[in-house]
């Protein structure tokens, strides 16, 4: 069992990956050919939604001796309920039939305007009218998920009803642990990847993480440049592309299975490293840097947490994403902020305490299936060099102000391996360990990690709802409600959005704690249960972040391996790859089925997490299961509203990029 709870994630890999591939294997075919469809090249889009398919997902119908092809059985039965709709002329701009035409070319084809004012106005930005439509989840799946999110519940709920019903303390084999106790974990479940000899060799060496660094930065540079100097046409620059989509989706899916390898090989922190020490893998003592300490008044995840708010607003409150200038720009401000950090302050504290990315990435690396720790505790209580904290003769002491002796729990470790070769006992282990391992034992846990916690639930789940004409409708409202102008209104449905579960997650809060009260032992503040509570709700963010993400992922990603031989938008063919089209890597009825198993993942270790949380708030398992009632609930409330995002139509911008 414990070796089944270490290879889960693998497991669930392989499936996911099992099935995009089957995704692709060709289904029924139409008789007639070619293939046709609203083509360009050798791409196939559906008529109906505009998105880009592959023939093999197999929905299609026939028309005048043509196949068409199209997304999901939704749009094939659109079209065969009104065949000459799809196939006349119609205005990119308000969908009207077009009589005489008004022809505009973009990309190397003409489209039919319907007035010389609408072809004005769709040279403006061309871009904007080659999104599409998404179908989300179908209802009899949404409401087959929702089922299965309550049976799931109540069915740990039960079990957990059961523990309470035995001898006080049976639910852990043990007595029950006192207050604020940790609860025994998946301690022995570790599988140490320093075995390995190769891995522990590269780990040790700096030229190796050098080399990693260049390449990434070599990538960041290219985006900068791109982002300036190209083609300011979302579609045909890198820029956009590879940050808003490949990266940032990437990002939330390596931090699962390898923690903050991000941080190892991160570019910001490469250059301002680079200039600071004036070295680029050898250890320089004699740096440029004022060695000064972060103000206290700021030591604290404060910036990190304003810093992710305002991206959110700007990226999606005007449009970065589709804007590649801008996307250098906000590159360039974060690599000033981490070089003027370097220059400023002592060691990495931009990387503890200011860095968006690493913050946000150091809640999630709480669940991770990796970890650094010690391979024998006692070995560093018995060490007095403390290398591993001083820095030795060719390695720094921990950069982000860590005692890697006694490490616990992943969130300010950025896996930069100087600890391990700083160690002269060889007493640093790399870990592989279950999902969820430091959020089911003790932490030390803070109100601004906590607060950290509550916006990443809100705000990914505001990214999905910006796509959705429900928020289109809700910001419409606000507008025509106090008469403001997009940004007000943006800002103010923006603030709602961010704010709601907090307030929702603080009112059951209080509630958890007046039920679970009359029997705990000794009762916590309720700032402590708002505190600790909180981290139980990081799955439920994290896996639909992934589940949004891998969307985007799948169904855009691929266009990167035609820009990367042409990253400027100049005609360029680098690596032979400019002219090749690969269609969307998954069909939307298989990737509705990953999205809904991914949120009932997450849904399923917040569970497990709370029932650990309970456990150690309360002392008493009579208590820790009453208090479980509103949180049940809250949690039960957030997963839904995750599948009900899902279920939304989604708008894409495949199709522009």
């Amino acid at each position: 069992m414990r070796h089944l709870k270490t290879a889960f994630p693998y497991i669930l890999f392989a499936l996911i990956a099992g099935v995009v591939v089957f995704s692709n294997v060709p289904g029924e075919t139409p008789s007639l050919s070619p293939a046709s469809g609203a083509q360009s090249d050798d791409r196939v889009f559906d008529l109906v939604c505009s998105m880009e398919v592959n023939t093999a997902w197999g929905f299609s119908a026939q028309h005048g001796g043509k196949a068409y092809h199209f997304c999901a059985q939704r749009c094939q039965d659109l079209f065969e309920a009104d065949e000459l709709r799809y196939l006349q002329d119609r205005c990119l701009v308000c969908d009207s039939r077009v009589g005489e035409t008004f022809p505009a070319t973009y990309l190397g084809k003409t489209y039919p305007l319907c007035s010389e004012e609408h072809r004005r106005v769709f040279k403006d930005d061309p871009a904007a009218y080659f999104l599409h439509t998404m179908w989300g989840i179908p209802p009899w799946l949404y409401y087959a998920s929702i089922a299965l999110i309550l049976i799931a519940s109540f069915a740990a709920f039960d079990l957990f009803g059961r523990r309470r019903s035995e001898p006080r303390g049976a639910a852990m084999g043990t007595k029950a642990p006192p207050p604020g106790a940790a609860v025994p974990a998946l301690s022995a479940d570790r599988f140490n990847l320093f075995t390995f000899g190769w891995l522990k060799a590269a780990a040790r060496s700096r030229v190796f993480r050098f080399s990693l660094q260049a390449v990434v930065t070599v990538l960041f540079l290219l985006i900068i440049a791109a982002g300036i100097f190209g083609n300011q046409n979302p579609a045909l620059n890198i820029a956009p592309l590879l940050t808003w989509t490949v990266w940032w989706g990437f990002l939330v899916i390596l931090i699962l299975f390898a923690g903050k390898l991000w941080c190892y090989v991160c570019p910001w922190d490469a250059i301002a490293g680079w200039t600071e020490k004036l070295a680029f893998w050898r250890k320089n003592d004699d740096g440029l840097s004022l060695e000064l300490r972060w103000p206290r008044v700021v030591r604290n995840i404060s910036i990190a947490a304003i810093l992710f708010i305002g991206l959110t607003w700007i990226e999606l409150g005007f449009g970065v994403t589709m804007k590649p200038r801008v996307t250098a720009y906000l590159a360039i401000a974060m690599l000033l902020l981490a070089v003027l950090s370097a220059m400023l302050f002592d060691r990495k504290s931009f990387c503890r305490y200011g860095c968006l990315v690493g913050r946000v990435s150091g809640l999630y690396a709480l669940f991770s299936g990796v970890e650094v720790r010690p391979n024998d505790p006692d070995a560093c209580a018995r060490c007095h060099s403390k290398e591993c904290v001083k820095g030795s003769e060719t390695a720094y002491g921990c950069p982000t102000f860590l005692y890697p002796g006694g490490l616990k729990t992943n969130t300010y470790c950025i896996q930069c391996m100087e600890c391990v070769q700083a160690c002269p006992h060889d007493n640093l282990a790399f870990n592989l360990r279950p999902w969820g391992s430091d959020l089911a034992v003790e932490g030390k846990p803070r109100t601004d990690e906590a607060y950290l916690a509550l916006l990443m639930l809100s705000i990914t789940g505001f990214h999905g709802l910006t796509m959705t004409p429900a928020w289109g409708q809700l910001i419409d409202a606000i507008r025509e409600f106090a008469d403001w102008g997009r940004i007000v209104g943006f800002t103010t449905g923006m603030a709602v959005i961010l704010l709601a579960p907090v307030m929702i997650y603080a009112a059951l809060v209080a509630v958890s704690r007046k039920l679970g009260a009359r029997d705990a032992r000794n009762p916590l503040s309720y700032k402590d249960y708002f505190i600790r509570y909180a981290y139980a709700l990081l799955p439920i963010a994290l896996f639909y972040h992934i589940a949004h993400n891998l969307e985007h992922l799948l169904m855009e990603g691929p266009k990167v391996v035609a820009l990367m031989s042409d990253p400027f938008g100049w005609n360029w063919d680098l690596f032979g790859t400019a002219s090749w089209s690969i269609p969307p890597l998954i069909s939307l009825e298989h990737l509705w089925l990953v999205q809904v198993l991914l949120v009932l993942v997450g849904h399923v270790y917040s569970l497990w997490v709370a029932q650990k949380t309970s456990l150690r708030l309360f002392g008493s398992s009579r208590a820790a299961f009453r208090s479980q009632l509103p949180m049940l609930a809250g949690m039960i409330l957030f997963s839904i509203f995750s599948l009900w995002l899902l279920k939304q139509p989604m708008e894409m911008r495949t199709s522009s990029m």
